[in-house]
């Protein structure tokens, strides 16, 4: 078990439910809301 431990881990990324729900307030500078959103959302992803 130990010798197919070493061999077969992958590295992987799961993601833990939802889909990076947000709420933006209608005083939201919305192009800024979008950026911010989309940095959030790919963070950790590399």
């Amino acid at each position: 078990m130990e010798a197919t431990t070493k061999s077969n881990l992958k590295p992987v990324s799961l993601e833990l439910g939802g889909k990076s729900p947000l709420i933006i307030f209608g005083d939201a500078d919305v192009d800024l809301a979008a950026q911010l959103a989309l940095k959030g959302d790919l963070y950790n992803k590399a």
